[in-house]
């Protein structure tokens, strides 16, 4: 059974101190740290552009886009947790980053700002139940040409079943369950974007699902 969003905010705000460390561990089994840059890749950013996270946690990503977007750009990382934007609000702090807003809110409910250039999530569309509603309202906070890129797991035939069982144990702290990992979230995306394309990684386990905003907003 999923778990609630009260859960899930719960299970993040205890693992928050902890969730690097995990993170570092999914890479000694090989889910590398290079799908979340390809990922932002992925989005095409420029200098000066203002992109938005969706699940920014405690700001992993952030190198990886402040690099593409430099201090002339903006970045806005949005995460349920206070706790997990607590270490987010310490990382820009330490590396002394000016152009980066951190917002609690469910996803669900957060009002995208206008004209933004990029969305950008990973490992979060798996516990939301409303895929569609977020992702349209995505499509249309971009500008046109803008991009969206997601990171995310889904059910793979090709993993071997016990991989699949330590991956489900390594996070069933941060309130995963085998149901994550049979949202569909790629047929949102292609349902309301242009220009869309799916990459698989790790036997098909994880997959980027990346598009461009339609150039008419309805």
């Amino acid at each position: 059974m999923a778990p609630s969003i009260e859960e899930i905010r719960s299970s993040y705000d205890t693992g928050a101190k902890y969730y690097d460390f995990a993170v570092r561990l999914y890479g000694l089994i090989g889910i590398r740290k290079a799908y979340r840059i390809r990922a932002v890749k992925l989005l095409g950013l420029q200098p000066g552009d203002r992109a938005v996270e969706l699940g920014c946690g405690t700001g992993l990503n952030f190198p990886f886009i402040v690099e593409q977007i430099g201090p002339e750009g903006g970045l806005i990382g949005v995460d349920i947790s206070p706790k997990m934007l607590a270490y987010a609000r310490e990382r820009v702090e330490r590396e002394g980053w000016k152009n980066i807003e951190l917002v609690q809110s469910d996803i669900v409910a957060y009002k995208f700002p206008d004209r933004v250039n990029a969305v950008l999530s990973t490992g979060v569309f798996g516990y939301i139940a409303e895929c569609d509603h977020v992702i349209k309202a995505a499509s249309q906070a971009l500008v046109p040409d803008g991009r969206l890129a997601i990171l995310d797991g889904k059910r793979s035939e090709r993993l071997p079943s016990l991989i699949f069982k330590l991956i489900l144990r390594l996070s069933r702290s941060f309130g995963v369950t085998s149901d994550y990992f049979e949202k569909r979230t790629w047929e949102s995306v292609e349902r309301c974007f242009r220009e869309t394309a799916f990459e698989q990684m790790y036997k098909g386990m994880f997959y980027i699902s990346y598009g461009t905003a339609p150039f008419q907003q309805s």
